[in-house]
């Protein structure tokens, strides 16, 4: 299978997914956010990953409403889905129905109740990528997983014929320049830990998966663009500066609740993560507001780069 390395350089935007009050689902907000980050510019979405609340849903829900979203995208911008699941059955179903129903693309992480030794986590990614033809994203989150991938073992990975990037989100930005070593141009990485994407960007990450751009797209593409495609890196610095502030603030108070309670904030909610998580303290919520109103003044007055577009 070609590697189609290029198909991960691109800017996904990780949707919360929306419910109603905690519990369903809510297919009608959620289509309302695919359509907002279309709208803007960005280069494609995920849903069920991280700030999806992947390990929330039951695979019934997540298939019916993988199948919704790939039918109401109807081929505008890629689609991408997380698939972990706790067992590996499990995730071949997830990641089989991704693929009979339209998306581009999966994001699998190693999820299990007892942690996984690297063969057995080898094994699941053999059975997976034997199992299906989508291009595969291997998602390094110890923080959730307490699975950590070292670069020697994901780049084992990589030689899996699907297997074409890996998300790193350890937040060491040694591991980009190290798995980069050792796999060449033949995988693209992707910037996983947002308060450190710049610096990801310069070790070689050429794909991102932000929380951001429910926020800001129009100023984070811009900053991508300067980053990994003009490599220009004085107007990567100044877009970053700005970015910064609320980057940092998704690593320090967890993407999923920041995505929820700040789309509520800028007028789009899409109701609270599903119980038994809630949205952010008061005080914390008063943080984001803070974040927001100002990365709304300087994003109004951010000239586009000359590689946006």
């Amino acid at each position: 299978m070609n590697k189609q390395t290029d198909f991960w350089s691109r800017v996904f935007t990780f949707l919360p997914t929306a419910t109603n009050a905690g519990e369903s689902i809510d297919q009608k907000r959620l289509f309302e956010e695919i359509d907002f980050q279309i709208e803007n510019g960005v280069h494609g979405v995920c849903i069920f990953g991280s700030t999806g609340g992947n390990g929330s849903f039951s695979d019934e829900e997540m298939k019916e409403t993988t199948a919704a979203v790939a039918k109401h995208v109807a081929g505008r911008i890629p689609v991408i889905v997380g698939t972990g699941a706790r067992t590996t059955t499990a995730c071949i179903s997830l990641s089989r129905h991704a693929q009979d129903v339209g998306c581009d693309g999966v994001m699998i992480l190693p999820v299990s109740y007892w942690p996984l030794t690297e063969d057995e986590v080898l094994t699941h990614y053999e059975r997976v990528s034997a199992a299906i033809n989508l291009p595969i994203c291997v998602y390094n989150n110890p923080w959730t997983t307490g699975v950590d991938m070292k670069p020697d073992f994901l780049a084992r990975l990589t030689e899996l014929d699907n297997i074409n990037c890996i998300k790193e989100s350890t937040g060491d930005l040694s591991r980009i320049s190290a798995i980069r070593r050792l796999v060449g141009g033949d995988v693209t990485l992707i910037a996983g830990w947002e308060s450190t994407s710049l610096q990801a960007f310069m070790a070689g990450a050429t794909g991102w998966a932000p929380v951001c751009t429910s926020f800001a797209p129009k100023l984070a593409l811009q900053f991508f663009d300067a980053a990994t495609r003009a490599r220009d890196a004085v107007l990567s610095r100044d877009l970053w500066d700005q970015l910064f502030p609320l980057c940092e603030f998704i690593c320090a108070k967890s993407h999923i609740r920041v995505a929820h309670t700040g789309l509520e904030i800028a007028g789009r909610p899409v109701g609270p993560p599903r119980a038994p998580m809630k949205g952010l303290n008061a005080d914390d919520r008063t943080k984001l507001s803070t974040i927001l109103a100002l990365l709304d003044t300087k994003a109004a007055d951010t000239p586009r780069s000359a590689a946006a577009g």
